[in-house]
């Protein structure tokens, strides 16, 4: 059984309704979860924290435990676990959201998969689950002939304390920031690594990133314009380095050496880079350095060792940079020619709105 098997089909699984047993969650509290950027040489840990309301479990199999005054949540996650071992078609697709039912075919094709899964893998526990943004997803621990894997199985919010299970997942950005977080490539742990005092009493922005009015997250981000008073801004210090570098970046640029310009990016971003000039037309390349050297800085977010920087061209109006700093504390252009998960947090979306008000940002600052 390998792990991707099991993460798609597993992932895609459902809701049911046993019916007795006591509330599983030992604790529910809110956490915050550092933010992943997907950075191109892989995942960065970042100071950005995402607020989530977390479920906390014991270390026994409680979902095989009656479910009397159980939660809505756990209710459900019972539910469904005991449909897929019963292999009960009918129970699963009663607890199925609605929406994704009504694809008789393909709930079919991964209720038989669901089956035949639990013929041969094992659930060994069920640490920690997540709600936010109208979603609860529970990481389930299940072990194959061949590895021990965390999953995700996700549940929707259907109003009240009933949930609906998602066979196929949402695609929802939160979501994904958590799963990153909690699960990379399904190698989680029960204890995971959240954000510190420090990092959350610094944070000058909160944003919501997603729609739902239920378990609504809140991404806390440290930031100030360029032109803020050195003492009165949190990220002086960076906004001055990432000034300086980018100065740096657009001399090169207009020198007659566009190597020059290659040390400020990334090993792979440079690659990417230095091929495109070798192949592109010289009015190409003589647009590309007309556009970077046009482009002004006006605010930066401090999430080291990511630095977000926003700034704004006559062309192509608002546009996002991002810089990850060496270990000896120079900033390298990251992500020049990637697009990932991070991008639907900095350049779409709700944050990246904010960034067009009269007074950028002002809407989401912390007061």
């Amino acid at each position: 059984m390998q792990y991707r098997v099991v993460r798609v089909v597993i992932a895609a699984g459902t809701i049911v309704a046993l019916g007795c047993g006591v509330a599983a969650a030992q604790e529910v509290r809110t956490v915050h979860a550092p933010m992943t950027f997907d950075a191109e040489a892989g995942p960065l840990r970042t100071s950005a924290c995402l607020q989530v309301t977390e479920r906390v479990y014991p270390a026994t199999a409680w979902w095989e435990s009656p479910a009397v005054n159980a939660s809505g949540p756990d209710r459900a996650f019972k539910s469904v676990i005991a449909a897929m071992k019963q292999k009960d078609r009918a129970a699963l697709l009663k607890l199925t959201d609605p929406t994704q039912a009504r694809e008789t075919a393909r709930f079919d094709q991964q209720a038989n998969a669901f089956f035949r899964q639990f013929e041969v893998i094992q659930l060994l526990a069920v640490p920690r689950a997540y709600e936010l943004d109208g979603l609860v997803v529970f990481f389930g621990q299940f072990r194959s002939a061949t590895q021990t894997v965390f999953v995700p199985l996700v549940f929707a919010h259907a109003g009240d304390d009933s949930f609906v299970f998602l066979p196929s997942r949402s695609k929802q950005m939160t979501l994904s920031l958590v799963e990153d977080w909690f699960a990379p490539s399904g190698k989680g742990t029960d204890t995971p690594s959240y954000c510190t005092e420090a990092e959350i009493k610094r944070a000058t922005h909160r944003v919501a990133l997603g729609a739902s009015t239920w378990r609504p997250s809140a991404l806390l981000l440290t930031g100030a314009p360029f032109d803020a008073p050195g003492g009165q801004s949190p990220v002086s210090a960076s906004a001055a380095q990432v000034k300086s570098t980018i100065d740096q970046m657009k001399a090169a640029l207009r020198g007659t050496d566009v190597n020059e310009f290659y040390k400020y990016l990334t090993p792979e971003g440079a690659d990417r880079l230095r091929k495109w000039f070798e192949a592109a037309q010289q009015t190409d390349r003589d647009q590309y350095k007309s556009a970077f050297v046009d482009q002004q800085p006006f605010f930066v977010f401090d999430e080291s060792p990511l630095i977000v920087v926003y700034i704004k061209t006559r062309t192509s109006g608002i546009q996002v940079l991002y810089f990850t700093k060496t270990t000896d504390n120079r900033l390298l252009w990251t992500n020049s020619s990637n697009i990932t998960v991070s991008d639907q947090v900095f350049k779409q979306g709700p944050l990246f709105a904010a960034s067009a008000s009269p007074q950028p940002f002002s809407t989401v600052v912390i007061k």
